[in-house]
């Protein structure tokens, strides 16, 4: 699945290809960081002993709804001012995501290709804040539930053989052709 980023600007576009192993390793680290990040932008509060854990999650998840209610998901993408296919402008094929968790409560995320074969590997950083990180996860869950990447494959079934059983198995033709071994 391809991402493209808009920048600020608007004239920039950074675009990365995601494989699906990638995107389902990627989810549950980001899910976690995204959560500590609305922990952390929520601020701390007295809590009950023993309820810490509930409010947690409860401010947590109050706080995914009021972003993703504030997120624009209407809007079509706006294409960048620049041509995003001139040369040297392709799009990455991510090998390594790190997801870190700045003390500003910005989450910073590192975006790297690395191929076997080159010699250089490309990369780009974003940083995003609570609200741009609900509505990233939102996107990628609905792109995921979209293209079936959640479904776990099926092994092919295996074709029914009939099988006849005889009470005597029948004799073998003397004239088959014997095997013939090489040495």
């Amino acid at each position: 699945m391809m991402i493209r980023i808009n920048g600020r600007e608007g004239g920039d576009e950074l675009r990365a290809w995601l494989t699906r192993r990638l995107t389902l390793a990627l989810l549950p680290a980001l899910s976690h960081t995204a959560g500590e990040q609305m922990k952390k932008v929520a601020g701390p509060t007295a809590a009950v002993p023993g309820m810490q854990a509930q409010r947690d999650q409860l401010v947590a998840a109050f706080e995914k709804e009021a972003s993703l209610r504030s997120g624009d998901f209407k809007t079509p993408y706006q294409e960048p001012v620049a041509t995003p296919d001139q040369p040297g402008n392709e799009p990455l094929l991510l090998t390594e995501v790190k997801v870190t968790l700045m003390e500003s409560g910005q989450l910073h995320m590192q975006l790297t290709e690395k191929l076997p074969g080159q010699n250089t590997m490309r990369n780009f950083q974003v940083n995003m804040d609570a609200q741009l990180s609900s509505g990233l996860m939102h996107l990628l869950h609905q792109s995921l539930k979209t293209s079936g990447w959640l479904e776990v494959p099926l092994a092919p079934a295996v074709p029914e053989v009939a099988v006849i059983a005889d009470s005597e198995p029948a004799p073998l033709s003397s004239d088959l052709n014997k095997p013939k071994y090489l040495n």
